[in-house]
């Protein structure tokens, strides 16, 4: 069984691949084609095109913070830390933060992220400067910066990939986005093997054809936001 992304490539199994809708490819002698699309400095600025995720295990909280266009980071750091200390970090894609919290009582703090981004070829280069709060709930950590963002950016839905084991993947809701939603899944193929929080373990039918698993987070009054990722099983 081969599988193909058609507007994003995901994974399942030896035989698919996994990329971002837009983004390049690459072939067996790592030619680039077709050449990425170019950096837009002012999505990042505007903070459109970067994500956070955090997880904590005691009193260590671990954020990582990537860029959805094709880019490097050729300088970063981080200052202004409340809630804990930071640790060294290295100019990688994504970034790893890690902060020690001051004790097992912090609830909620922020960092702000000081940086250059490097475009495909070395050109252009984006200076970052964005601050993330960070709040530890039952259920996990919320991180972002959706405080300051456009509503556009702040009403982002993108699907992730969390994980895969032959013919199931598991796919992961995310937003910037810090206050109520709701999260609905729906598949036009295969089996909803289960749905956990905001995630989802879909497992692909072994007949050929296009299948498409479609992410709708409903924010209220702030209204709706709709990611797709369309899978080819042939």
């Amino acid at each position: 069984m081969g599988i193909k992304a058609k507007s994003k490539k995901a994974a399942a199994g030896a035989t698919v691949a996994l990329a971002t809708a837009g983004l390049s490819s690459c072939n067996d002698n790592g030619a680039v084609d077709p050449p990425p699309p170019p950096l837009e400095c002012n999505r990042v600025g505007d903070g459109q095109s970067l994500t956070a995720t955090a997880t904590v295990v005691g009193t260590e909280l671990r954020v990582t913070i990537s860029n959805s266009s094709f880019s490097t980071w050729s300088a970063a750091e981080i200052t202004s830390v409340t809630g804990g200390t930071v640790r060294p970090i290295a100019s990688r894609q994504p970034l790893t933060v890690v902060i020690d919290l001051a004790d097992d009582t912090v609830r909620s703090g922020s960092f702000t992220l000081r940086g250059t981004l490097m475009g495909f070829a070395g050109t252009p280069q984006c200076t970052v400067l964005r601050t993330f709060t960070f709040r530890l709930a039952p259920d996990g950590v919320i991180v972002g910066s959706a405080a300051e963002l456009p509503l556009s950016a702040l009403q982002q839905a993108r699907i992730a990939l969390a994980s895969r084991d032959g013919r199931e993947v598991e796919l992961e809701a995310t937003t910037p986005f810090l206050g109520p939603r709701t999260v609905t899944w729906s598949v036009t193929g295969g089996e909803i093997v289960a749905r956990e929080g905001s995630g989802l373990r879909w497992r692909l039918p072994a007949q050929a054809g296009l299948y498409q698993a479609e992410l709708v987070i409903d924010y209220g009054s702030f209204g709706l936001s709709v990611d797709t990722l369309v899978l080819e099983v042939s």
